[in-house]
């Protein structure tokens, strides 16, 4: 049953690649590529599929197993992107991944940084689809599942690994902790490489614009919230701002037995909410569709600094203030 249908998913892979192929040959003004293409690789069970819609803003879900390859169209910032999500089982590995790692100018290789017994292999899959690759493609090498109690460090997982030749290597090439469940890691890691992409080219500046922000306490409660602006800047994002309140009281309750997690979301298709947790509170904040999220991140880390003395006093949390005292380049001036 399984070689049947991965006997379709071939045939269908393959018609799709050769209309990508195909589409490669448009390019932007400037005579790059119009989209770029990325390979998200790595054994079975790593979490390949749940990590690239994390990545594509979509709700957290565990994903099913993939036989065959994910297909979707992404835009970041500045940059487009088609991303493959390769299936990771061994007739998988075997017939398509040349195919598309070949074409790919970006290689995203995911290990499941709890299941050590399989590093050998691992290591072994990632070096062989090396060996397809542009040697100019920046490599992400993403271990996931830090949030398990038993996952490798960054440091054991370079040295199982032998990822050390990759650093000195001429290759661009990062490594980063994450956790699919709980977001930690993911969006500073894409974030990375988004920046590496574009080099040169123009990408938005560093800081954001922050739209507005709400924030909760641990159990769900709501402490603050705020929508920056002139009214009639308020009025253009009022649903916007509505929905991301609802997400991030919705995010506070599914992640309440967990210490720290992040999500992003798309809202209205122009706009993302990044929200975030800690043992105490759980903060979201929307900011326009191509703002780095890792400033986002950095943001919300000093909120929680900036209002834990406060809370645990007792006292009223104001987060319009903390943000404009802390973060006035980020916010919409009226």
């Amino acid at each position: 049953m399984l070689e049947k249908r991965i006997v379709s998913w071939r045939i269908h892979v393959l018609s799709f690649l050769r209309r990508l192929i195909s589409a490669d040959r448009k390019k932007t003004s400037d005579g790059s590529p119009a989209k770029k293409h990325v390979a998200i690789i790595g054994l079975d069970a790593a979490g390949k599929t749940t990590i690239m819609k994390r990545i594509l803003r979509s709700e957290y879900t565990i994903s099913k197993p993939t036989f065959g390859v994910n297909i979707e169209v992404y835009k970041y910032r500045t940059l487009e992107f088609v991303v493959w999500d390769l299936g990771g089982h061994a007739p998988i590995r075997k017939t398509l991944w040349k195919k598309f790692v070949t074409k790919a100018q970006i290689i995203v290789f995911v290990v499941d940084s709890a299941d050590k017994k399989r590093f050998q292999l691992a290591k072994d899959v990632f070096y062989e689809s090396l060996e397809n690759t542009d040697p100019n493609a920046p490599i992400l090498f993403l271990a996931n599942k830090a949030d398990k109690e038993d996952a490798a460090s960054a440091t054991e997982v370079l040295t199982a690994l032998s990822l050390e030749k990759m650093i000195r290597g001429e290759r661009d090439f990062n490594l980063f902790r994450c956790s699919a469940l709980t977001g930690e890691g993911l969006f500073e890691a894409w974030d990375w490489l988004v920046d590496i992409v574009a080099k040169d080219k123009a990408v938005p500046t560093s800081f954001v614009k922050i739209k507005s922000g709400v924030v909760f306490d641990a159990n769900g409660k709501q402490l603050d919230q705020v929508l920056f602006g002139n009214p009639t800047q308020q009025a253009s994002i009022a649903n916007a701002y509505r929905e991301s309140i609802k997400s991030t009281e919705r995010f506070a309750k599914e992640m309440r037995d967990y210490n720290e997690a992040v999500n992003v979301l798309a809202i209205m298709d122009n706009f993302q909410l990044v929200i975030t947790k800690n043992k105490l509170f759980v903060i979201g904040i929307l900011i326009d569709i191509n703002d780095p999220v890792s400033r986002v991140l950095t943001i919300s880390s000093r909120i929680f600094d900036a209002i834990e003395m406060e809370y645990l006093k007792g006292h009223e949390v104001s987060l319009e203030k903390v943000i404009t005292d802390y973060f006035p380049l980020d916010t919409i001036t009226s």
